[in-house]
């Protein structure tokens, strides 16, 4: 293995390219074989709630795509408890098994990090 990348998903998955780009990132990343870690906080959480249909916006849904991860190798998925009880969500609202953290736990994964790709 190779450097350690954490991957920070802070923003909506709709309306910028942020949660896209940094599921390209993830991917490509992936394929290097570096280990990565991706850690959703703020309105990074809604890239993981099911059901999304941004058709709307003639856009596929995002969401969709993350559990698809695993085949390039990113398996670590952290999500901020306070974001998702902020926002009414709970981890059944989520698309794939995630391990729920606290702030400091989030803060453990990125700082454990040797880099940290904010998206």
């Amino acid at each position: 293995m190779g450097e350690t990348v954490a991957v920070l998903m802070r923003k909506a998955p709709y309306g910028s390219v942020y949660t896209a780009e940094g599921f390209r990132s993830m991917m490509g990343i992936g394929v290097f074989e570096m280990d990565v870690s991706v850690v959703f906080v703020d309105d990074g959480v809604y890239a993981l709630v099911k059901g999304q249909d941004p058709a709307g916006l003639d856009m596929k849904p995002l969401g969709d795509a993350f559990p698809v991860l695993a085949d390039f190798g990113v398996t670590k998925f952290y999500v901020h408890d306070d974001s998702l009880t902020e926002r009414g969500l709970t981890p059944d609202d989520l698309v794939m098994d995630v391990e729920i953290v606290d702030g400091a736990g989030a803060a453990q994964v990125l700082e454990s990090a040797g880099l940290v790709l904010p998206f």
